[in-house]
C-alpha cells in the first residue's frame, strides 16, 4: 500500500480564502429586505427620508457600505472594472453642476448622497468574491422582500377596515404596501415578478424532479399578478407585462419545459384570480387608471422645454420647483393656451427631464453615459441572456420615466445597484489597485454606520414628535421642543414652528410674532413656493394692516397659480401643508 504524503508540497490542497466579511455583508442586505424596508410610523407622506421606511432602511445600508468598504482595507487593495470607473465618472459629471453660481446646494444635499451612496454600494459589491449561490441569494432576498410587500397589499385590500392603524383607505382600496404610493409598489411588484421567472430558470431540474426552491418563484405569478391589476397602476402593467415578455426567450432556452410551461400556467391563474375578484366584489379600475391620459403628458414637456430653453447650466441644482413655477408662468402669460404649471411639482417625473432642467447638458449626458455602459456588459453577457437581462432593469427604468422611486424608495435604488452589479459580474474583468491609506481610511469606514444609525434614529424621533404636534389637541408646543433633528425635517418643521409664530401673533395681536413669520415666509417662498405658504402670507399682512403688501402678493400667488383662488377678502390661516407633495403622485 502506497502512502503519498502531500502536506507542504503543491499537491496539498489549497486552503480557503478568508471572506469574514461575506457574511455580516449579506446579513445587513437580509436586514434591509425582510426587516428595515417594512417598518412603518405615522408620517404626512412625501419622499426620501419624509417616509418612516426609508429612513429605517438606510440603517442597514449603511452597514452593507461599510462592510464593503472594509474589505478594501482588509485585503489593501482596491478591486473594479472598467464599468466602475465609467461610473464614477457619471458620478463626478452628475456632482459638477452642484458648483454652479445657480445652485442650491442645501436643496440637492440629499439627492447627492443618495448617488453617492448607490455608487459605493455597487464598489463594495466587486469587494466579493460571492460564489454562485450567494450571488444568487441576493436576488432571492428581493424576490421573499416582493412576497411580503405583496402579501402586506392582499391585506390592505381584502382585510382592513376603516379607522385602521396605518391610516389605509378603504375607500379607495388601491393597496400601496409600505411604499404609500400605489406606482412605487407597482413597479416593485414587477420586478419580483420578472426576477421569478429569472430565477426559475436558474434552478436546474434533474430527472424531470421538482424540488421545493422552485415553489417560491412558481408561486410568485399568483400572489402579484392579481395585486398589479388591483393596484391600477398603468407604470406596474406595462413594466410587468414587457418585463415579462422580454424573460419568455429566456425561459424557453435555459429552463425545462415543465418549468416554463408552470410559471406561464401561474401567470395565468394569476390573471384568472385578477378577474374572479372583479366579478364576485364588483371592483373595478377607474377610468382615468386605463386611460392614456395623464398630467405628465403636460409637466414632462415642461420641463425638457426648461432644458432646451438653458441647455448649458440649467436652472440650477435644487431649484426645480420654483424655476418651475415661474417659467411656466411666464409662458402662461404670454400665451394662455399654454398650461400653467402643477403646484407643489418639486420633481418632473422623469429623471433625465429633472436633471438636465436643472444641471443642463453635463447630468443629461452623464447619465446617458451610464446607461450606455450598462447595456454595454448586458450585451457582452452569454448569448441568450441579453433579452432577460435587460428584462430585470426594465419596471423600474421604466418608472424612473414616468416617476421618481429612487427619491421615494430607497430599496428600488438598493434592487437597482444589485441588479448592475449582477449583470456587470457575469463577464467583467476585474482589475487591483493596491490600497495604502487603509488604518485612516478604517476609522472613517467604521464611523460611518454609526453616525448614520444615530442619525436616522433622531430622525425618527423628531417625526414621531412632529405627528404628535400636528395631530394633539388641544396644540401643545412642547412637542416642537423635543424636535432634536430639526435638519431631516426642514420644511415640515420650519411650517409647525412658523405656523405656531402667526396663530399665536393674530390671535393676541402681536405684531412682532407676525413679523418673523412674514420674514421667513417672504424668504421661503423663493425656493418652496406652496399656495398653502402664499395664502398665510397674505393673511399675516392683513393681520398687520397692511393691505397694499397683501395685494401684492396676491398678485404674485395668482401669476404662479392661476387655477388657485387667493381672495381679497380677510384670509383665513392655512394649518395644512398638504400640498408638499402633488397629488399626481398618488395616480
Amino acid at each position: 500500500m502506497t502512502v503519498l504524503y502531500v502536506q507542504g508540497t503543491r499537491l496539498e490542497e489549497k486552503q480557503r480564502i478568508s471572506k469574514p466579511m461575506v457574511k455580516p455583508f449579506l446579513i445587513s442586505l437580509g436586514v434591509l429586505f425582510l426587516l428595515a424596508m417594512h417598518y412603518f410610523q405615522h408620517n404626512p407622506g412625501g419622499s426620501g427620508l419624509e417616509l418612516s421606511f426609508n429612513v429605517m432602511s438606510w440603517i442597514p445600508f449603511s452597514f452593507a457600505i461599510a462592510f464593503g468598504l472594509l474589505e478594501i482595507c482588509r485585503q489593501r487593495t482596491w478591486r473594479y472594472s472598467r464599468l466602475t470607473l465609467t461610473l464614477l465618472t457619471c458620478c463626478l459629471l452628475l456632482t459638477l453642476p452642484v458648483f454652479y453660481p445657480e445652485a442650491n446646494g442645501e436643496n440637492t444635499t440629499n439627492r447627492l448622497l443618495g448617488l453617492w451612496a448607490g455608487f459605493l454600494f455597487f464598489v463594495g459589491l466587486q469587494q466579493f468574491s460571492f460564489t454562485v449561490k450567494q450571488r444568487q441569494r441576493m436576488l432571492w432576498l428581493i424576490l421573499l422582500a416582493v412576497w411580503l410587500q405583496a402579501l402586506f397589499g392582499w391585506y390592505q385590500f381584502l382585510l382592513m377596515e376603516p379607522g385602521n392603524p396605518i391610516g389605509y383607505d378603504t375607500v379607495q382600496n388601491r393597496p400601496y404596501g409600505i411604499f404609500q404610493q400605489p406606482n412605487v409598489m407597482a413597479s416593485f411588484l414587477a420586478t419580483g415578478l420578472v426576477l421569478s421567472a429569472y430565477l426559475l430558470a436558474r434552478i436546474p431540474m434533474y430527472r424531470g424532479k421538482w424540488s421545493w426552491l422552485q415553489l417560491l418563484p412558481l408561486l410568485t405569478p399568483v400572489v402579484t399578478v392579481p395585486m398589479l391589476v388591483v393596484v391600477s397602476s398603468r407604470t406596474g402593467w406595462l413594466g410587468a407585462g414587457i418585463g415579462a415578455l422580454l424573460m419568455l426567450p429566456y425561459l424557453c432556452r435555459f429552463a425545462a419545459k415543465a418549468q416554463m410551461r408552470m410559471w406561464l400556467l401561474m401567470v395565468f391563474l394569476g390573471l384568472s384570480a385578477a378577474w374572479n375578484i372583479s366579478t364576485t366584489t364588483g371592483w373595478a379600475p377607474k377610468e382615468d387608471r386605463v386611460s392614456l391620459e395623464s398630467a405628465r403628458s403636460i409637466h414632462i414637456p415642461q420641463a425638457f422645454r426648461m432644458f432646451m430653453k438653458e441647455p448649458l447650466t440649467g436652472y440650477g441644482y435644487g431649484t426645480f420647483e420654483s424655476a418651475y413655477l415661474t417659467q411656466t408662468a411666464k409662458w402662461h402669460q404670454i400665451d394662455p393656451e399654454q398650461p400653467h404649471g402643477m403646484a407643489a411639482l418639486d420633481h418632473p417625473h422623469n429623471e433625465l427631464a429633472y436633471w438636465a432642467a436643472e444641471g443642463g447638458s453635463i447630468p443629461l449626458v452623464a447619465l446617458l453615459l451610464a446607461a450606455w455602459a450598462v447595456l454595454g456588459r448586458v450585451r457582452k453577457a452569454r448569448t441568450g441572456t441579453q433579452l432577460a437581462l435587460v428584462g430585470l432593469f426594465f419596471p423600474i427604468t421604466l418608472h424612473t420615466q414616468l416617476e421618481y422611486p429612487f427619491y421615494h424608495s430607497l430599496v428600488h435604488w438598493a434592487c437597482f445597484i444589485i441588479l448592475i452589479y449582477w449583470v456587470d459580474n457575469l463577464s467583467a474583468k476585474y482589475y487591483k489597485l493596491q490600497f495604502g491609506f487603509a488604518r485612516y481610511f478604517r476609522l472613517l469606514v467604521l464611523a460611518l454606520p454609526l453616525t448614520v444609525t444615530g442619525f436616522m434614529m433622531t430622525t425618527l424621533y423628531s417625526g414621531h414628535m412632529l405627528t404628535k404636534y400636528e395631530t394633539t389637541v388641544p396644540v401643545n408646543v412642547d412637542y416642537l421642543d423635543q424636535v432634536n433633528n430639526p435638519w431631516a425635517w426642514k420644511n415640515r418643521f420650519e411650517w409647525d414652528l412658523h405656523l405656531t409664530q402667526l396663530q399665536l401673533g393674530t390671535a393676541t395681536d402681536n405684531p412682532a410674532l407676525i413679523n418673523e413669520y412674514v420674514q421667513w415666509a417672504t424668504k421661503k417662498a423663493a425656493t418652496w413656493p406652496r399656495p398653502a405658504l402664499y395664502h398665510n402670507l397674505i393673511t399675516a399682512y392683513q393681520a398687520l394692516g397692511k393691505e397694499q403688501q397683501a395685494e401684492q402678493i396676491k398678485q404674485e400667488a395668482n401669476f404662479l397659480f392661476p387655477n388657485v383662488s387667493f381672495s381679497t377678502q380677510a384670509q383665513s390661516i392655512q394649518a395644512s401643508n398638504t400640498d408638499t407633495t402633488p397629488k399626481l403622485a398618488t395616480q
